[in-house]
């Protein structure tokens, strides 16, 4: 059970973070551990509930590369999501160093390292290698049964893997224990900013503080239309499918295996297969057909999945999250992680605090609105 209360008119903050996500939840962390007093704020009834819910669980610098199809991509284009895909590897490199590490303080256990690609076949494999290696990503050809499905593969010897909303939960708990006030079920929000202060109202009451951070995932986008700041996202569907685990689990992957066709993943869990991903997908169902192809045998013995889910990703028009402060004083963004957000959340969050207490300045995510 949370332990939320509605706010009195006069209840004042250092600081409101709009988004009970990963992404809002390490940003309070980073944020309290200055010793801020932080509110968080979300309409759901718990904490990852939006795109945290039914992640791959894939911690993985290696694909900070825009998943947008390349059909639809000019040349221009490209090379911007290019440019992007190089400084969102290097946030992801440090995020994970931190995630992993607040993942041990926490008492969450920690998984190997590693995670594996399919392609078409080993041209396939050696071209998406050199086009890794342009950003920085350490990437191996791998042809290993029991990883590839006798698929060629490109491995990811540095990426890693985790429990995202495990994560998510447990952050929560740790922020609450703390003393982090965190509202859930806190619809019909309205922002205001008067005298210097932001005042946010929802069903839950209403209180105050003198910087507002927004990390709503999709939902920023009306959030910040709100004070009149127009932030371009795009709201990108993927899908997600849970089975229980075979009798016989033995020779199950060993870490995440990725699909370059398809977009998606699957990832064997303590207690579950899933598989997940895709792009504009408002179903799992063309994921669990296309992993027929690849596993038939294990997708024989999976059976029915004893649960779906979808939902919406908050994506920029490169690729590359918004981490920044906005046209106005004192209002901050941390959202567009699209797919990389459980990869990205805990170096997201380090970032977001130490621009908004001024440690240095960084252009690189900055937010133009």
């Amino acid at each position: 059970m949370h332990l939320c209360r509605a706010l009195a008119v006069s209840e004042k903050y250092d600081i409101i973070v709009i988004g009970a996500g990963l992404i809002g939840l390490c940003s309070v962390d980073a944020l309290a551990a200055r010793g801020a007093r932080v509110q968080v704020i979300d309409a759901r009834p718990g904490p990852c509930e939006g795109t945290s819910f039914s992640n791959s669980g894939m911690i993985h610098p290696s694909q900070a590369m825009c998943w947008e199809p390349t059909t639809s991509r000019s040349l221009d284009l490209a090379r911007a999501q290019l440019d992007a895909a190089r400084v969102t590897a290097r946030l992801g490199e440090r995020s994970k160093t931190l995630l992993l590490a607040r993942m041990k303080s926490l008492g969450l256990p920690l998984r190997a390292p590693g995670c594996v690609q399919l392609h078409s076949d080993l041209d396939a494999a050696r071209t998406a290698q050199s086009e890794y290696n342009e950003i920085g990503i350490q990437a191996n050809i791998l042809m290993n049964d029991r990883e590839t499905f006798k698929r060629a593969a490109c491995q990811f010897p540095n990426d890693g893997s985790g429990d995202a909303r495990a994560f998510g939960c447990a952050l929560a708990a740790n922020l609450e224990a703390r003393g982090v006030s965190i509202l859930y079920g806190a619809e019909d929000l309205d922002v205001r900013r008067s005298d210097d202060r932001f005042f946010v109202r929802t069903s839950k009451g209403q209180s105050s503080a003198n910087h507002l951070v927004v990390a709503a995932g999709t939902s920023s986008v009306d959030c910040l239309a709100r004070m009149g700041i127009r932030l371009q996202l795009n709201p990108v569907a993927g899908a997600a499918a849970d089975f229980d685990l075979p009798d016989e689990s033995d020779d199950l992957p060993t870490c995440p295996i990725m699909d370059a066709q398809s977009r998606s993943a699957l990832t064997v869990f303590e207690d579950r297969v899933r598989i997940s991903g895709g792009w504009g997908l408002n179903d799992p169902a063309s994921l669990i057909d296309r992993w027929h192809e690849i596993a038939p045998g294990l997708l024989l013995r999976l059976g029915e999945p004893r649960s779906t889910w979808t939902g919406l990703r908050p994506v920029s028009p490169v690729g590359r999250p918004y981490i920044s402060g906005t046209s106005i004083p004192n209002l901050w963004v941390n959202t567009g992680h699209g797919h990389m957000g459980w990869t990205l959340c805990a170096g997201s969050g380090a970032l977001l605090a130490e621009l908004l207490f001024g440690d240095h300045q960084d252009r690189r995510f900055a937010f133009s609105g």
